[in-house]
């Protein structure tokens, strides 16, 4: 169950991020697009999705790769904000 999960979210990462012409990383505005389209039931509110987003960003280079896509999605999903 969890691989289909797993396989699932790796195919709308790697969908948004194409539409960015990468594979690897999304750019802030493309995952915030692909939450807000895919995961609007987990999103009570702006401020706290720039908020995680932030605190996820480890690098801090203004995209995510698909790992912290991953930690964000667990965050929204497991906490519901």
């Amino acid at each position: 169950m969890e691989h289909l999960l797993n396989e699932n979210l790796l195919k709308y990462f790697t969908q948004y991020a194409l539409q960015e012409g990468s594979t690897s990383a999304l750019s802030i505005g493309g995952l915030k697009n692909l939450l807000q389209n895919q995961f609007a039931q987990y999103l009570k509110d702006q401020f706290s999705l720039d908020n995680i987003i932030k605190s996820l960003d480890k690098n801090k280079d203004g995209s995510v790769s698909f790992d912290e896509f991953m930690m964000i999605v667990k965050r929204i999903t497991s906490t519901g904000q």
